[in-house]
């Protein structure tokens, strides 16, 4: 017996059947046509480098992508062994008709398509050869390059302007001309030479060594040595005219006197420092000031005479490129003499030459050759010489005391200069008027004869 489902399932079952169909049925004629699904290739650059095949005579016209579509009779395929880019031409969407499967015009767009190319050669290129009115004329000895055209005022500058000068650099002196002494052709009239100088911290190094023999009853021999430096620290912010500090060393080696009246021990030492400066507050006004304080002694004792204390004060005007004016005082804190006047001229009539007429050390030097970067000259000059220390006196006196050595000397010597500032002098000449002065004797003063004197030294 057939089992009967209710009817109230059996309709639902029927009503389901009937919406499912319904709905394939919609989606079957909602379906897009296969030429909506058909592919498009868009045109691609077309590469010619390390290509190896030779191409037949180009086409001038191309097809386009295969299709499952037929291709209609009027298209022209290119040749088989031709290379060349594929391009389809470009349609507007809104021409395009979905329906309706797109087939390429009948006339292909013409086209240009390049050469294979060939093989890279492994030869160097060839440098492109230019006519000679083709090259480029500018340099030396040529033809001159594009000039500026400048209007009104506006000129260009002379070939004698330096662009690194001070801005408003004064004149050098009261006179740029000597009006007595005219300098010598092929000098130059600025200050300094007219090179700019450049500011050392290591400025000088000496040793100098002066040799006075005696050994009679009355002479008095000497050996006097000294080492000394200076170097430049800068000062009131100008670097041209530094402070120059010195500390030096001496040694005095004495033989005599034997006179009964004076004596001096074996050696005596000088210890000091020196402090320089040379003020230039214009071009033609400057100074030259220096002081110097240290223990001068045999060192068996050390009291308030062994610390002297010296220096000069100068007054520098360079009343004209050649010629030089000087005048301040000097002190030398000694028993006979405290102070001395000093000053003078000093006149360069060229550079071979040079007049230092000063009190109490005047000289006078000629450049009479130059051997590779050495120059050498011969001088003569003079100088107040001596010094003073504190001693101890042999018996019977036997005391402390303070004792000059004082003498006039002069010399003619050979100095030479290298280009780095190696250097030295040798020198041979005469000290007279010798004394030696004690604080304390009665009566104070030895006189030793009169002696020729060795002085040599090194510079660098």
């Amino acid at each position: 017996m057939a089992r009967v489902f209710p009817v109230s399932v059996k309709a639902c079952l029927v009503q389901s059947f009937r919406t499912v169909g319904a709905a394939i049925a919609l989606l079957l004629a909602l379906a897009p046509p296969a030429a909506w699904g058909q592919r498009i290739q868009f045109p691609s650059p077309v590469g010619t480098s390390g290509a190896t095949t030779t191409a037949a005579a180009p086409s001038t016209a191309v097809s386009p992508p295969a299709s499952i579509y037929p291709t209609p009779a009027t298209s022209v395929a290119p040749p088989a062994t031709a290379t060349a880019p594929t391009v389809i031409a470009p349609t507007t969407p809104s021409t395009v008709n979905p329906a309706t499967p797109w087939h390429p015009p009948a006339t292909a767009p013409s086209v240009t398509v390049p050469p294979a190319a060939t093989a890279p050669s492994s030869a160097a290129p060839a440098v492109p050869s230019y006519p000679p009115a083709a090259a480029p004329t500018y340099g030396p000895g040529i033809s001159p390059g594009p000039t500026a055209s400048f209007q009104g005022a506006i000129q260009p500058p002379p070939s004698t302007w330096d662009p690194y000068a001070t801005p408003g650099a004064q004149s050098p002196a009261l006179f740029p001309q000597d009006p007595f002494f005219p300098p010598a052709p092929g000098t130059s009239t600025a200050a300094g030479g007219g090179v700019a100088s450049v500011t050392k911290f290591f400025q000088e190094f000496h040793v100098t060594n002066t040799w006075i023999p005696g050994s009679a009853a009355n002479e008095l021999g000497l050996t006097d040595s000294e080492i000394a430096g200076t170097f430049a620290f800068p000062f009131l912010y100008n670097e041209q005219t530094p402070l120059l500090v010195t500390p030096g060393f001496g040694y005095q080696a004495w033989n005599g006197p034997k006179a009964s009246e004076a004596d001096m021990p074996p050696g005596t030492f000088d210890a000091y420092l020196e402090l320089g400066w040379n003020p230039q507050p214009t071009p033609w006004l400057g100074g030259e000031l220096a002081f110097r304080t240290g223990v001068y002694s045999d060192f068996s004792r050390v009291n308030i005479d062994s610390i002297r204390y010296m220096g000069r004060g100068l007054i520098v005007l360079t009343f004209s490129p050649t010629i030089q004016l000087q005048g301040g005082i000097v002190y030398l804190d000694r028993v006979r003499i405290k102070l001395l006047p000093a000053g003078g001229v000093v006149w360069t009539p060229n550079a071979d030459i040079k007049f230092a007429i000063l009190f109490p050390y005047p000289k006078l030097a000629w450049r009479f050759t130059t051997v590779g970067n050495t120059d050498w000259w011969l001088y003569g000059r003079g100088e107040y010489g001596g010094g003073s220390w504190t001693v101890h006196r042999a018996p019977p006196i036997d005391n402390f005391e303070q004792v000059d050595y004082n003498d006039i000397r002069v010399a003619v010597g050979l100095d030479w200069m290298a280009l780095r500032g190696w250097g030295g002098f040798f020198e041979v000449g005469v000290s007279f008027s010798r004394e030696l002065v004690y604080k304390n004797l009665d009566p104070p003063t030895f006189k030793p004869d009169p002696m020729v004197f060795l002085g040599t030294g090194v510079t660098f």
